[in-house]
């Protein structure tokens, strides 16, 4: 749950490795926190950039703040984010870790800023909030289970839950459970490797899927 904009945490990173679900799960906190900041809530994608000094570029993009006479782009952003009250939302940090400073000189600079960043490891600020995001729980595969069984992991469920999107009428059975919770063990339990294991399953069976795999 996300603090009110005048407290004192004002750092938010969320941790975990790729394919976790960091990314949808910033945008919902934005979604729900947005009525929270006077001056709303920002996304921004870095993924793209591979030099972390263009991580102010990248963020003066989002606000179309630009560079003026003697002014780099760096206190221009500032200057334009001094006064605002907003959750500003960096995603994949990782890609740029070493723009780290950047954040920091930001949220001093910027009393009434709140930063909420997805990364696979944290920025190490002074301030900093982490929360680690792990996967979905698994089958055991080491015993024979009911498909009702399989189906309380968190993988099974979220691979039934998808794969139900495009075949309604799919049912874990007794000669699926144990190649549906295979899939999911050599998935490791990743939420977007599971749903997009899913898409495919359309078309494909659990065994098929796991023979492709």
């Amino acid at each position: 749950e996300a603090d009110s904009p005048r407290d004192p945490a004002r750092l938010f990173t969320l941790t975990g490795p790729g394919g976790a679900g960091k990314t949808r799960l910033s945008l919902q906190v934005a979604a729900e926190v947005l009525e929270a900041f006077k001056d709303g809530a920002w996304f921004v994608e870095l993924a793209p950039i591979e030099d972390p000094e263009l991580v102010p570029q990248a963020i003066a993009r989002v606000f179309r703040v630009s560079e003026g006479p003697g002014k780099p782009i760096r206190e221009a952003l500032k200057d334009y984010l001094r006064e605002k009250e907003l959750l500003l939302v960096l995603d994949n940090f990782e890609h740029v870790i070493e723009a780290a400073p950047l954040v920091a000189e930001v949220l001093a600079g910027c009393p009434r800023l709140k930063v909420f960043v997805t990364s696979r490891e944290p920025l190490r600020l002074r301030g900093e909030h982490e929360f680690r995001l792990g996967v979905l729980s698994l089958p055991r595969l080491d015993r024979l289970s009911r498909p009702a069984v399989f189906a309380r992991s968190e993988a099974v469920a979220l691979y039934l839950q998808s794969v139900r999107a495009h075949r309604p009428d799919f049912a874990l059975t007794e000669a699926n459970a144990r190649a549906v919770g295979e899939l999911c063990v050599r998935l490791d339990g990743l939420p977007l490797a599971i749903e997009l294991a899913a898409a495919r399953g359309r078309h494909l069976d659990p065994e098929r899927l796991l023979d492709q795999l």
